[in-house]
């Protein structure tokens, strides 16, 4: 087997040329995407047929085809056609970092370079484009996951950040672009040096890498920014590095959010992408928010998915694509056996968010929420919901609630259906929905839009509810208790917050069009 070697950073310098070349030739995300996209359900390149179709789809030999097949298909391709595609950088530059390599037939890429939005990304090739099992310490593609993570994230300028098990460094980028400094750590060299060369690939000086394991690199900073993705699959042992915990059980995700705080700074967010094991449905919480508590953090606990072991362990052995014969179900059974054997009937994906706030006491909250229905940043959503969540743990009942000037969050859009009655047109119906981030909706009645309207943050939500019992001729009390409890609903998923909003929010890298679960107001 090729040795695998790390890319030599001392030689790299300004990698501009390189950048360069790849834009030029049209190695962007969108034209990349439609290249890869072999219409199977399961996802472009999953199986070596998929690596087929794509092969005979950039045989014309141009500059773009050569880029996608040198690092998006690990294929040699012709020196004359490979220093044309990477001009102005040169071959031997490139092979002396370590890029490349010369082979029969050419020239080959020693790992993947894939874009994501406007940045590169330096990753190892897939089993299924490499060929072969990937290695213990293989660097992974950016996955779903880490794109929700992405999404999950609150930013805002001037923070200091921390990326903790950084595997290709996508996170870093992404918060280099709105922090002073990042430090990304992880136990692994060699994902170390791949993020480390992405910075600079992507003109990033403000990304230092560093080696340890959890927080132990960093346990004398604090940070205004921590995103983590560590490696929290519940597994038998250790094969993938980037992906199976070392500590046995859930341990790692206890750890990671019982520790972060201890380096949060006041004021500071975090967001951490965990497993954990549980009986069954109905103590899927439980675990979680005794890790979350008392931590000097409120937190916002978000539950994506729940399986039963074998689900489970089927899913992420059948990410390694084809098994060898009859090895599959003995794998099957170990996984079974051992998630089992912690007492686990049930495993969980995650999502917590946390925010340092010293207080009396921190409110812990829990919810099941699909995220593979989130199409957009949320990390502006989150805030608003963070300041509503404050209110309503202050607020306990409607009377205190009615005292609170409110105001309506931006990203929303309201729906009403019209229908002809006599000579003009009537309301028969609306719907409020978030248009960014989770776009929760639900129906709501002419008081409560009538409210929404009176909700401009100088008024409060009593004096909103006295207008509206003069305006629709009813008793104060039904107004007030009508408000108030709508209030309540619209505070907790976002859409109304308390006045004055913070403004400090800064644009997300890479939006995208939301759709959401609907929750009723």
């Amino acid at each position: 087997m090729h040795e695998r070697r790390p890319l030599d950073l001392r030689v790299c310098g300004d990698l501009a040329p390189l950048r360069r070349a790849l834009e030029d030739n049209g190695f962007v995300r969108a034209a990349l995407a439609e290249t890869l996209d072999t219409g199977a359900a399961r996802g472009a390149l999953a199986t070596p047929e998929d690596v087929e179709v794509v092969l005979r789809r950039t045989a014309g030999g141009s500059p773009y085809e050569a880029l996608v097949r040198l690092f998006a298909l690990a294929r040699a391709v012709p020196e004359d056609a490979a220093r044309a595609a990477l001009a102005p950088a040169e071959l031997e530059w490139l092979a002396a970092i370590g890029l490349l390599r010369t082979c029969e037939g050419g020239v080959r890429a020693e790992v993947a370079l894939t874009p994501v939005g406007d940045l590169y990304v330096v990753q190892d090739f897939s089993p299924q484009v490499a060929g072969r099992p990937s290695a213990r310490d293989q660097v992974a593609t950016v996955s779903p996951a880490s794109l929700t993570l992405g999404d999950l994230t609150v930013r805002r300028e001037g923070e200091t950040a921390l990326d903790l098990g950084t595997g290709s460094g996508i996170q870093a980028l992404w918060a280099a672009r709105h922090a002073r400094h990042v430090v990304a750590t992880d136990t692994s060299p060699r994902a170390l040096n791949f993020a480390a060369f992405a910075a600079r690939l992507n003109g990033l000086p403000n990304v230092e890498v560093r080696q340890g394991s959890l927080f132990q690199p960093v346990a004398q900073d604090r940070f205004e920014l921590i995103v983590a993705n560590p490696p929290f699959i519940i597994a038998p042992r250790v094969e993938h590095e980037y992906r199976d915990s070392a500590f046995p059980g859930d341990a790692i995700s206890e750890r990671v959010l019982r520790e972060a705080p201890g380096v949060l700074s006041e004021g500071g967010y975090c967001t951490i992408l965990f497993n954990w094991g549980h009986r069954d449905e109905s103590d899927w919480a439980e675990r979680p928010k005794q890790w979350a508590g008392g931590s000097g953090c409120d937190a916002w606990l978000i539950r994506s998915a729940t399986a039963d072991p074998l689900t489970y362990a089927s899913r992420l052995l059948a990410q390694e694509g084809p098994a060898e014969a009859g090895r599959f179900g003995g794998l099957l059974d170990e996984w079974v056996r051992h998630i089992e054997g912690l007492g686990f009937g049930a495993v969980s994906w995650g999502v917590a968010l946390l925010r340092r706030r010293a207080a009396p006491a921190n409110w812990v909250r829990a919810d099941t929420l699909p995220l593979d229905l989130l199409r957009g940043p949320c990390g502006g959503q989150a805030q608003r919901i963070f300041a509503a969540q404050d209110l309503l743990a202050q607020a306990s009942d409607a009377e205190q609630l009615l005292d609170h000037a409110l105001v309506l969050g931006p990203d929303h859009e309201l729906q009403q259906s019209l229908q002809m009655d006599k000579e003009s047109w009537v309301v028969r119906g609306a719907v409020l929905r978030q248009s960014e981030g989770f776009g929760f909706s639900g129906s709501v009645d002419r008081l409560v839009v009538t409210a929404l309207a009176g909700c401009d943050g100088r008024r409060t939500l009593r004096e909103v509810a006295a207008a509206l019992a003069s305006g629709m001729r009813l008793q104060f009390a039904e107004a007030a208790q009508r408000c108030a409890a709508a209030a309540r609903r619209l505070l907790a998923w976002g859409f109304l917050v308390p006045a004055p909003r913070s403004s400090a929010l800064v644009p997300d890298p890479a939006p995208r069009v939301p759709t959401g679960p609907s929750v009723n107001t």
